[in-house]
């Protein structure tokens, strides 16, 4: 069965959330060209009309949960009870992780190995992603909120924190627990982990 006929955008959306559905099910290994065609419902020629390769559309992903769980993070605002917002935001990105599903599982455990390109893709993801926590770092002790420190490390350690969770979950088959994850990394953060 084809597609109905969509402009180029919409057409490309459509692709990229094929391939995204593929992704999730299959792995990026397994998965083929063919698959997001056919979960598509397009003629090769359209896939090749949008994207030049699985790496391509792979990268296309890629930026699509970038933008999707990296968006629900809401700027902390100074005059109300940062404590609550950190937690808020963890419960929202642990939640759209969880939303995510196999999507963004596959983008912590499958993701690396790929290809050369592949990798250049997600090291791009994770270079943002590690920006964007270390910003908020900064800003955070730029305003007595976050105490002194290196904040490369952290922010790969707050990004382990979040990713670890995920893959674990994913190797022993349990579906996220996205509330206890955020609790978990919140009372991290709020208490650290030694009561001494």
């Amino acid at each position: 069965m084809r597609a109905p006929s969509l402009d180029p955008d919409s057409r490309r959306a459509s692709l990229v959330r094929a391939a995204r559905e593929v992704f999730a099910e299959k792995g990026y290994h397994p998965a083929s060209v063919g698959d997001i065609i056919e979960a598509a419902g397009v003629a090769r020629g359209t896939f090749y009309n949008h994207f030049e390769s699985k790496r391509e559309i792979f990268a296309a992903v890629l930026a699509e949960l970038m933008l999707e769980v990296g968006g629900v993070v809401q700027p902390i605002d100074v005059r109300q009870d940062i404590h609550e917002q950190v937690r808020a935001n963890l419960h929202r990105l642990a939640a759209a992780m969880a939303s995510q599903g196999a999507a963004v599982r596959i983008l912590f455990t499958e993701a690396e190995g790929i290809d050369k390109d592949g990798e250049i893709a997600l090291a791009a993801f994770y270079a943002h992603v590690l920006a964007r926590v270390e910003k908020a770092l900064s800003d955070g002790q730029r305003l007595g909120v976050v105490r002194p420190g290196e904040v490369r490390q952290s922010a790969r350690c707050l990004l382990g924190m979040l990713k670890e969770p995920v893959m674990l979950a994913r190797l022993a088959r349990e579906p996220l627990d996205a509330p206890a994850m955020a609790e978990a990394i919140y009372g991290l953060l709020r208490g650290g982990v030694l009561s001494v």
